[in-house]
């Protein structure tokens, strides 16, 4: 029986409460220029993900290209957490007046359930606080429940539903990141 990206991934999230092995801490240091293309293969490694209800015209802020990594450089700063030397995830910081933005908070598809991702939030969380934030914010399609419920159990809310909502915060701040269907998660300190 063929099973769709999302099946699988739904399934991976399902073994997170099954896991006994013990918690990995990350060593997470801000990314180099040439790094980027790491970043981007975790990126692309969960892609499919989203693939059945991403707009399609969305879905190239998930298959990103070694253009992406330049770019996205110059605009925030990213992270990488690697896990005895490997790479395992990436999440990236962008300040926006009182808050920090997490454009980009990924972990490679094969490494989740592992505890990776809390620690990535953590870092950013450290972050913007260390440069005097008053919290954070964070877009996620709602169907992304592995995203959305980690953000959750972490201490986020979801504060705008609608494209309008999500898009009139901050006087129209997300509009360049905005994926269709994303909702608005914040984090306050």
């Amino acid at each position: 029986m063929m099973q769709n990206q999302t099946e699988i991934g739904e399934r991976l999230h399902r073994r997170i409460g099954k896991r006994t092995t013990t918690q990995r801490r990350l060593d997470i240091q801000p990314a180099k220029r040439h790094e980027m293309v790491i970043a981007a293969n975790i990126l692309r490694s969960s892609a499919e993900w989203y693939r059945p209800f991403l707009h399609e015209k969305d879905m190239a802020q998930h298959e990103v290209d070694e253009s992406w990594g330049e770019k996205e450089f110059s605009r925030r700063q990213f992270y990488i957490g690697r896990s005895e030397g490997a790479p395992v995830g990436i999440v990236s910081t962008q300040s926006v007046g009182d808050m920090t933005y997490i454009g980009y908070i990924y972990v490679y598809d094969h490494q989740t359930g592992k505890g990776f991702g809390p620690q990535l939030l953590k870092h950013a969380r450290d972050v913007a606080w260390q440069e005097g934030k008053r919290g954070m914010v964070l877009i996620a399609h709602p169907k992304a429940f592995w995203a959305t419920r980690s953000y959750r159990r972490f201490g986020f809310e979801c504060i705008a539903t609608t494209r309008a909502q999500v898009l009139d915060w901050r006087g129209g701040w997300l509009k360049p990141y905005y994926e269709e269907g994303f909702e608005l998660y914040q984090y306050l300190f």
